[in-house]
């Protein structure tokens, strides 16, 4: 009897194990799940955000990128390139102006936003290099600091992209 005791205690001991360990398992799935769920919500978040700043800012960045192709096209007359120049540096005044009030619409999590939003200080000093180097010469500009300073924006993002698993986006590409 005693036998049967110690019998039916250690059942009920390895019982109580095994569903401790049992539902410490489906904890560990079920927090997985949830940080999956949560990853792909910030990708979503990420690319909603992406596309809204590249169709706030595209209406300013494609001038610039216009009249930096009308310069490189040997075919284009003096009076395309002052009238493109005059077009860039009109958006490019106007893309400095709107970042400076700018506020990043986004429900990304604070980390990321914050991220973001300090990055648009290279694209603000971008726009301000263009209408510097428009206005030291239309026909000639030196865009060396603007590139410097696009390339910074580009730099700073790509760490946002590159911690949600995300390809980094050509962001001379998506604003064109």
């Amino acid at each position: 009897m005693k036998k049967l005791m110690y019998l039916l205690a250690l059942t009920a001991i390895v019982a109580i194990f095994v569903t401790g360990c049992s539902n410490a398992d489906s904890q560990s799935k079920s927090d997985g799940g949830s940080e999956k769920t949560e990853t792909t919500g910030v990708k979503k978040e990420l690319i909603n955000t992406q596309m809204n700043f590249t169709a706030d800012f595209s209406p300013n960045y494609a001038p610039i990128a216009d009249y930096q192709a009308a310069l490189a096209d040997d075919a284009s007359t003096e009076d395309v390139i002052k009238t493109s120049a005059e077009a860039a540096k009109k958006a490019a005044d106007e893309g400095a102006a709107k970042l400076a009030d700018y506020k990043l619409e986004s429900n990304l999590p604070d980390e990321e936003k914050e991220a973001f939003t300090a990055s648009l200080e290279s694209f603000k000093a971008y726009f301000e290099e263009v209408s510097k180097a428009i206005d030291a010469s239309q026909t000639e500009p030196n865009f060396d600091a603007a590139q410097k300073q696009f390339d910074t924006f580009q730099s700073d993002l790509e760490g946002i992209y590159k911690d949600a698993d995300l390809q980094v986006p050509n962001m001379a590409t998506a604003l064109s």
